[in-house]
């Protein structure tokens, strides 16, 4: 099964790279969405998450949270990537 995951990042967030490593390492395919130069990606950001901080991670359009949040779901089974 395909799913759509976008990840909002900064260039500088080592938690987004974990996020991506993360990814990386299931072979999965995923958008990133650079916030660190792009003031339209980071208002959007804010607007769909209410959050200022990267990485925000969106599965199939579902908002996930951040990395950390992420991988509590995937432990505790309510997250199945």
């Amino acid at each position: 099964m395909s799913r759509v995951i976008e990840i909002y990042t900064k260039d500088y967030c080592p938690y987004c790279d974990r996020a991506k490593d993360y990814f990386d390492s299931k072979g999965l395919q995923y958008r990133e969405i650079d916030v660190t130069k792009t003031p339209e990606a980071y208002a959007e950001l804010k607007q769909r998450t209410n959050h200022m901080t990267v990485p925000q991670i969106f599965i199939d359009g579902e908002f996930i949270g951040g990395y950390t949040d992420m991988i509590a779901k995937v432990r505790s089974g309510s997250l199945v990537i």
